[in-house]
């Protein structure tokens, strides 16, 4: 009895005999004189396939080649160019029918490929991150810090047996608003107080460690500055010294900041707010200062005038005709508000007037 087995292009098949392989064909039509055999057929586009060793016995050598992927290894089948098949550690086989199938091996201890074919067939086995310009990567493996990352594109493995994370800082300037600080000077005055301070980030690994949340921490740090300082001082002073504050905080919060990995490059106070009840009193304050300011100068401007006119009277006295003239001044004042002035001096007093002029003269 004869039995037809038809094969297409993509087909191998090994034919059993009494339980036993016993022949491969390959592509075509084929006629065995015998009922219906035993037989296994291989899809080789599916590149790897498993068979027990009596059928691979029966396999031509140039069919397909076996390859051991090391414990340490990854491998990646290609065909034509593209990356078909994933090789975990062990040992595979595939078709090679196809003249352009490789298998590329890739160690675990070496850097991760920059293929992009190669990582998408990796998957999980490897993480591809960016850092930003303004950023710093902290990569861990395993929960520790390794190493810091620069701004750029990173491959990095992430295997089972180290795995791998990576954070990001931040490395621009922050600018944080310390407000509604209610505080008490040394002489009992409640206020409140309101700071600016600019910071950023120095060191990324110790900024990363030193503090859960450096930013508070840069809060509180100015926080319990500016009442140690305000505790110190009375109001008075404290409006005075407002570069003294600033000095003050600086000398505290900056080198504290500096062991958290934070750059602090500017503290400073924004708005000082007193109650209204002292502001009223502040005012009269002012006001009292004001006017005491500009009782004094009216009591200077009255002595100077004082003494200007002691000054004339001395002079007027010892020069008779400057008087006379000064008396004629002041006749011509009134003159011009009047209709009519008349001038008295007796019998030669008109010349003897203008002579004592001439000899003044």
């Amino acid at each position: 009895m004869r039995t037809t087995i038809r094969l297409t292009l993509t087909q191998r098949a090994v034919i059993f005999r009494d339980g036993l392989p016993h022949e491969a064909l390959g592509p075509g039509v084929h006629h065995l004189w015998r009922a219906e055999p035993q037989r296994l057929v291989f899809d080789t586009d599916e590149l790897v396939f498993t068979a027990p060793a009596a059928v691979r016995a029966v396999l031509p050598a140039e069919w397909f080649a076996t390859v051991e992927i090391g414990p340490r290894e990854r491998g990646v089948l290609m065909r034509e160019g593209q990356a078909v098949r994933r090789l975990a550690p062990g040992v595979h086989r595939h078709w090679t029918l196809d003249g352009e199938v490789q298998v590329i091996r890739v160690d675990l201890d070496a850097a991760p490929p920059t293929d992009e074919r190669i990582l998408d067939l990796l998957g999980g086995e490897v993480l591809r991150t960016i850092v930003g310009e303004h950023q710093r990567g902290l990569l861990f493996r395993q929960g520790r810090l390794d190493r810091v990352l620069a701004p750029g594109r990173h491959v990095l493995w992430n295997l089972p047996d180290a795995p791998t994370s990576v954070g990001v800082v931040d490395m621009r300037r922050q600018l944080l608003q310390v407000t509604g600080q209610e505080l008490m000077t040394k002489d009992k005055v409640t206020l409140r107080l309101s700071l600016t301070v600019e910071w950023a980030p120095r060191d990324p690994a110790l900024h990363q460690r030193a503090a859960a949340d450096p930013q508070a921490a840069v809060h509180s740090l100015a926080q319990l500055a500016l009442r140690d300082f305000v505790a110190g001082v009375t109001l008075d002073e404290l409006l005075e010294q407002r570069a003294a504050l600033t000095t003050f905080l600086e000398g505290r919060v900056i080198p504290e900041a500096e062991q958290m990995g934070v750059r602090v490059s500017r503290i400073g106070v924004k708005d000082v707010m007193l109650p209204g009840e002292m502001k009223a009193l502040m005012n009269r304050v002012i006001e009292a200062e004001k006017e005491a300011a500009a009782n004094g100068i009216r009591r200077r401007e009255q002595v100077a005038e004082t003494r200007a006119q002691a000054n004339a009277a001395q002079l007027m006295a010892d020069r008779p005709v400057l008087m006379r003239l000064k008396e004629l001044e002041t006749m011509r004042a009134v003159a011009e508000g009047i209709q009519e002035l008349k001038v008295v001096v007796g019998n030669g007093g008109v010349e003897q007037l203008l002579g004592q002029l001439i000899k003044a003269k």
